[in-house]
């Protein structure tokens, strides 16, 4: 009797967690712990993330599908960010800043970009996905329309450590 109340408990865990981390957009769920959601730009791939406790967790696939990909991102092991500011006039007062996060699984890195433009054109998002930190395999812009961003410009974003590796699937405008 104890094996089988187990077992039950195992799976209703199970079915709990994978219910709990499926690809939405912020307009059609109500999960507090969504700090990050948009489409991709003429696709209906959906990437969403979520914060438990220290840990991210990014969440790739059609929206209120199974997940094709889900990463438990944990800094300083498979979390990182990068950024980087570029002046766009001689002056310096317009200018374009470049956030990176980064979830880095066995030689796969999955890096979602945040070009904050201050309003001198749209701010832009896109998914980028490389092989052995050169070859990239996937780089899409993300639908501005859809975008909910509550983590780039938090705490909790300025805390992750930097990506010490190579840097040739970052985008930027320099």
């Amino acid at each position: 009797m104890k094996k089988i109340i187990i077992f039950f408990l195992m799976i209703l865990s199970i079915t709990v967690f994978s219910e709990e981390y499926r690809p939405y957009l912020k307009k059609n769920i109500t999960n507090k712990n969504l700090v990050f959601s948009a489409q991709i730009k003429d696709s209906k791939k959906v990437i969403s993330i979520y914060k438990e406790n220290k840990k991210l967790v990014y969440v790739y696939g059609l929206e209120g599908e199974k997940a094709e990909k889900i990463i438990v991102g944990n800094a300083n092991k498979n979390l990182f960010k990068n950024e980087n500011e570029i002046p766009l006039n001689e002056n310096n007062n317009n200018k374009l800043t470049e956030n990176f996060i980064l979830f880095k699984i066995k030689n796969y890195t999955y890096l979602i970009s945040f070009y904050d433009n201050y309003g001198v054109k749209e701010n832009s998002y896109s998914l980028t996905v490389a092989r052995n930190d050169e070859e990239i395999l996937f780089d899409k812009e993300l639908d501005i329309s859809t975008v909910y961003d509550n983590l780039f410009n938090t705490n909790f974003f300025k805390k992750l450590p930097y990506d010490n590796g190579v840097v040739a699937y970052y985008i930027t405008y320099d």
